[in-house]
């Protein structure tokens, strides 16, 4: 019976040359990945139908082990032992001779056994020093010629990214496609770049991924404080995985209870450019993933490249956004937010309410404190209105000190309850100086509109006149 683990007939040639030159019951080649580590049977022929084809033989055990500890041949011509501590029998096959030389170049041990005793001569064990090096050299040059079609997919596969990442398209599109090429760079069973939030350190989304299936999570943000890949961030280094089960309370990769309990292999790159951290980007398996050196530079040039793309797109929405987000509150202007009210009024939804908000004694803080802190407070304001509202409901700043909440789909007593609330919010809110203390003083307007409505713009005014028509806010003035 032959067995062949390595992908090369070569190899596989010389073996049953040696086989047939020495009559051996068994011809086996053992090698090991890198000096110290296990051999590994690679390649063998043999009359057993009881060859373990995954045995690992560690340095020093059995007498394969030993000739690899050190270095040196071995020719027992009386063997009287059970077969199985040859270590790559299953069961005892009465073995009498055996002999082994060391690869030394390649990491490996070339052995060969046989039924009848004295078998291997003097001359035999020259013989298969030969073959030895036979094996070597083949070996070797089985090597130079991997290692370059390795480079040229290493080549290919960075070409084929930058290209990707070159036509950037509108929709982030390209980046999902960019995971593909990593995914099946690699060979692994998912991929996924996940990128940090521009303003929030601590939290992280989900870019784009590339799997073998779909899969659902339950979550849009996660912790940067979580799970692998979220340790692949703050340590901002990479992490590698071979065999772990993942999907679990203790191991996970973004939060614990996810659905990836069949994969046991995780590698993770971050992603960082100019000394800032971008995200990270992170392969998962359901089989250990092997990387080498090769493999190791190719992706962490890709994930060179990456975090460049991402630092782009954060320049560029923050390029677009100069026009539409007021550098005042850091919330959308007039103009931009109505144009959000547009695209809300052309919805399919019921009703549309917009509540407007204003800090009353703007001009006082300005006045009693400074001007510094007025524009201080302008931003606290935002910063809070964001704080309580909901990611469905748009907010902008429509004219200096007034802002707008809009919101569709609301029941009156919904609307209510949430403008008491941001009263209450704001009104807890006072600004200080050295001059003194003042609090926030709040007035309100409140309307809703059956959809189809009127103009945006005819809204955003309606809602301007009425504040300067209303009193203080409820809690201010008791009604």
């Amino acid at each position: 019976m032959t067995g062949k683990t390595l992908p090369d007939n070569e190899v596989q040639d010389l073996i049953e040359l040696i086989s047939n030159t020495t009559e051996a019951y068994t011809t086996a080649l053992f090698l090991s990945p890198k000096q110290g580590e296990p051999l590994r049977l690679r390649a063998y022929l043999s009359l057993s139908q009881n060859i373990d084809p995954n045995v690992s033989i560690g340095p020093g055990e059995g007498l394969v082990g030993w000739v690899f500890k050190n270095n040196k041949s071995v020719n027992v011509d009386k063997f009287d032992q059970d077969t199985r501590r040859l270590l790559f029998y299953r069961i005892d096959e009465s073995i009498k001779s055996f002999m082994a030389v060391p690869l030394s170049e390649v990491n490996g041990v070339l052995a060969v056994d046989s039924k009848q005793r004295y078998v291997f001569t003097e001359k035999s064990q020259k013989i298969l020093h030969q073959f030895g090096r036979a094996i070597e050299l083949t070996l070797k040059r089985l090597r130079v010629v991997n290692e370059g079609e390795r480079r040229e997919d290493a080549m290919k596969f960075l070409s084929d990214l930058e290209g990707t990442l070159y036509e950037r398209d509108q929709s982030g599109q390209y980046l999902r496609a960019a995971s593909a090429l990593l995914r099946k760079y690699v060979g692994a069973d998912a991929c996924f770049l996940a990128g940090i939030l521009p303003d929030d350190k601590k939290h992280y989304q989900l870019i784009a991924h590339d799997a073998y299936r779909s899969y659902k999570l339950s979550k849009n943000l996660f912790m940067i404080n979580q799970g692998l890949i979220g340790w692949v961030m703050r340590e901002k280094r990479p992490l590698s995985l071979g065999r772990i089960p993942l999907g679990t309370d203790k191991s996970y990769i973004f939060y614990p209870g996810e659905p990836f309990k069949d994969f046991v292999a995780f590698a993770g790159l971050p992603l960082i450019w100019g000394r800032r951290l971008q995200g990270a980007v992170c392969l998962i398996s359901r089989e250990p993933i092997s990387i080498d050196n090769m493999k190791a530079q190719a992706l962490e040039m890709a994930a060179d490249r990456l975090a460049a793309s991402l630092e782009m797109e954060l320049l560029i929405r923050r390029v677009s956004n100069i026009g539409q987000i007021d550098s005042q509150t850091g919330l959308p202007h007039r103009s931009e937010f109505c144009r959000r009210i547009k695209h809300m009024l052309n919805t399919t939804s019921k009703s549309f309410s917009l509540i407007t908000i204003r800090l009353n004694n703007l001009e006082e803080i300005s006045l009693k404190l400074d001007q510094e802190t007025a524009s201080a407070a302008l931003k606290k304001t935002a910063q809070r209105l964001l704080e309580e509202t909901e990611e469905d409901i748009e907010l902008g700043h429509l004219v200096y000190g007034t802002f707008g909440v809009a919101l569709l789909n609301r029941t009156e007593a919904e609307v209510n309850q949430l403008k008491f609330k941001l009263v209450e919010a704001l009104e807890g809110l006072t600004m200080e100086s050295v001059k003194g203390k003042i609090n926030f003083k709040i007035r309100t307007a409140l309307a809703t509109y059956p959809l189809p409505a009127r103009q945006a713009e005819d809204i955003i005014y309606q809602g301007l006149t009425s504040i300067k028509e209303s009193n203080l806010s409820p809690s201010l003035n008791g009604g």
